[in-house]
């Protein structure tokens, strides 16, 4: 059972994380010089666009990784019927 509990920790964990660092949205901004044009701001993922496909799929694979370890520890913890 302890198994169980250890990847359902790992699968949530790093659910989580990945989840924060592929929605967190940083914004930075470019003023210009009074009377010489508009000011421009852009908006991105904290890792950026690649950052953030890379760590999506890392962590779904870890994820998926941790629910088959989960399912596996449950069915050998289920008592046989003879």
């Amino acid at each position: 059972m302890e198994r169980v509990v250890g990847w359902s920790t790992v699968a949530v964990i790093v659910a989580v994380t990945v989840l924060w660092l592929v929605l967190v949205q940083v914004t930075s901004c470019s003023d210009a010089a009074p009377s010489q044009g508009t000011s421009s701001c852009e908006t991105e993922p904290v890792l950026g666009v690649a950052g953030s496909w890379i760590a999506g799929a890392a962590g779904a694979a870890v994820v998926a990784l941790a629910v088959w370890q989960v399912v596996r520890a449950a069915r050998s913890a289920e008592p046989v019927d003879g």
